[in-house]
């Protein structure tokens, strides 16, 4: 089981998001999506959530997608349509050695998808940095996220903006299921979402190939 892991030295809870909130003016909750603009992350559901909560719960909340793709130009269309003018934030692309402190800067972290024959499959990277930088995480229950967060996290229903938007505000408004989410967070990525296990996994994994190819 070679799964995706993460460099938990480089993403650790001690990272400092306070220079991407100055340089975006953030004062208020930041929620973040990461990921590339494109077909398979599944952005319009990120952007619908944030539409929901600004529009009918939260005008303080402030919202962040971190990258870039064929679809940014669509995307922003889509958050003027639904009023999240000065609400929602596109960072474009961003250098791959400050996405620690992206992932920092934020109070909840979002890994949205619909299920579909690829979903069922994905060990989304994004996932694996959120929780090794112990952040609060609400993320679709499909694949294999639910084992990636084994509790470390609020999980619901595959492309149910509905259930997303209540996952941020059950964090928002219970700091206790915040700072415990985020202590789990950061635990199980040391436990077991981390490059040294990835290796020694993948390892045992070659070596087994090894025997059974030698064995016949």
């Amino acid at each position: 089981d070679a799964h995706v892991g993460a460099d938990i030295v480089r993403f650790n809870p001690d990272v400092s998001g306070e220079a991407i909130r100055d340089k975006y003016n953030i004062t208020k909750p930041l929620i973040l999506y990461l990921g590339q603009l494109h077909g398979g992350q599944y952005v319009e559901a990120f952007i619908k959530t944030a539409s929901r909560l600004v529009n009918e719960h939260r005008k303080d909340l402030t919202f962040m997608i971190a990258g870039d793709g064929y679809q940014a130009g669509e995307l922003k269309k889509m958050s003027r349509r639904l009023n999240l003018n000065g609400k929602l934030i596109f960072t474009g692309a961003i250098p791959h050695e400050l996405v620690p402190q992206y992932i920092a800067a934020a109070d909840v972290c979002l890994a949205c998808f619909e299920e579909n024959e690829v979903t069922l499959c994905k060990s989304p990277l994004k996932v694996v940095e959120y929780l090794a930088s112990g952040r609060a995480i609400v993320a679709s229950d499909v694949g294999e996220v639910p084992r990636m967060l084994d509790g470390a996290g609020i999980l619901t229903p595959p492309g149910d903006v509905n259930s997303l938007a209540d996952g941020i505000l059950k964090i928002l408004q219970n700091p206790s299921l915040k700072n415990n989410l985020e202590r789990l967070a950061r635990e199980r990525a040391e436990k077991e979402y981390n490059w040294t296990v990835t290796a020694t996994n993948l390892l045992g994994a070659y070596e087994k190939a090894v025997q059974i190819n030698s064995a016949r």
